[in-house]
């Protein structure tokens, strides 16, 4: 006869009492995947906000006048959105001494393509003065985009070769962007033609001035220039018919970070919250369940078995549901962003590198929720052992 080891016990007594095992063990799996999806999405959004600040290349956008929370949304958060300034204004900022590059790029909202889970934004770059998208390039594209040439970002759907549709014009995917965390990730950029010629077809009745128009100007100023005097020059000679207002990266960063500390903290408070409440509840319902079996384990000190393998076996038992549980909750948390890590990206409104998650931040998530039943247990498991033989006995009648 095969001896009954503190395991074999253990998993004996959680199958006579299945919904009280499976109760418990969905009690770790909602904890662990609480957590788990809080911190994916806590280190999801601190590595956006590090990607934003490493490669945002613009140090002031000067975009049409009232239009600078629109340029926020483009460059943060890819809203689709169509707005225009004169293209003589970019030869005037080239022509300022203390500014190192200046590209233009003109907007296009796109309508829901084919392609995409999410709205697109159309961006027209002139490739031979852009500094911004080449840095986020996979694969370097060796030539200058022609034609109906695109290049997208890492939310839209189709590889190199591929071809997508919009406003039923065809372009060729000839270039992919790493994921920047960025509204860039639900971007599709062309050349300036091609970008004015579907703006044309988009608004025929503003044909005119979009062939005379950028939608923002991005401007890198010379090492230890501040980008606030480009501004003024820009001002100092066109005035109030400049008619544009001025977003600078130091700015948005600013901003974006002080909105990043929030989330993160409601995230963890949430998460710690979810710990004490799921702590307490293995504590309460261990305690009754276990008490209710004092006449089990009596017998079982009777039988043999030491004040050690008695409390070895409550805990064997609440190590197994906080193993099983945490599995459940793990997987259904990984599955969860896998599923919907755009979603959530496009809801917050932040940069976010979705899919960024390190295999520690699951390894953290596993050993707490691991941890967490056995802990509420031991109190009770220590009671248990310790208890008199005779009084359990007792009891239990």
């Amino acid at each position: 006869m095969q001896a009954l080891s503190t395991w074999r016990l253990a998993s004996a007594n959680l199958s006579k009492k299945p919904w009280r095992s499976i109760s418990l063990a969905l009690v770790v799996a909602i904890f662990a995947f609480m957590l788990l999806v809080g911190s994916m999405i806590s280190s999801n959004l601190q590595q956006g906000i590090g990607s934003l600040s490493a490669r945002m290349g613009a140090d002031l956008l000067v975009v049409p006048q009232g239009q600078g929370k629109k340029i926020e949304g483009v460059i943060l958060r890819a809203e689709p959105s169509t707005f225009y300034l004169k293209r003589s204004l970019l030869d005037v900022i080239e022509s300022i001494p203390t500014v190192e590059r200046a590209s233009g790029q003109l907007f296009i909202s796109s309508l829901d393509a084919q392609c995409c889970s999410v709205k697109v934004q159309l961006i027209g770059i002139d490739q031979s003065t852009d500094f911004v998208v080449e840095p986020w390039l996979r694969r370097a594209v060796e030539r200058p985009l022609t034609g109906n040439e695109v290049i997208v970002g890492d939310y839209i759907f189709g590889q190199v070769g591929d071809e997508l549709t919009f406003f039923d014009q065809t372009f060729k995917i000839v270039g992919r962007l790493e994921p920047t965390g960025m509204g860039f990730d639900s971007s599709v950029f062309m050349t300036m033609d091609a970008a004015r010629k579907v703006g044309r077809i988009a608004s025929p009745e503003r044909a005119d001035e979009i062939d005379e128009s950028l939608s923002a100007i991005l401007v890198k100023v010379k090492p230890g220039v501040d980008p606030i005097s480009i501004s003024d020059a820009v001002l100092d000679r066109l005035g109030l018919r400049a008619n544009v207002n001025f977003v600078f990266a130091s700015n948005m960063m600013s901003d974006t970070s002080a909105k990043l500390r929030n989330i993160v903290s409601v995230l963890y408070s949430a998460a710690f919250g979810v710990w004490v409440v799921a702590a307490l509840v293995m504590f309460v319902v261990f305690f009754f369940a276990f008490n209710e079996r004092e006449r089990e384990f009596a017998t079982l000190r009777v039988l043999g078995a030491t004040k050690k393998r008695v409390i070895g076996i409550v805990m064997t038992e609440s190590f197994m549901m906080s193993a099983v549980g945490t599995a459940v909750g793990l997987l259904l948390g990984m599955l969860f962003m896998e599923l919907f890590s755009v979603n959530i990206a496009k809801a917050i409104g932040l940069p976010y590198m979705a899919g960024s998650g390190s295999a520690l931040t699951v390894v953290l998530a596993a050993l707490a929720g691991c941890v967490t039943c056995p802990l509420a247990t031991l109190p009770t498991a220590w009671r248990i052992g310790r208890k008199d033989i005779y009084t359990s006995l007792r009891e239990g009648e």
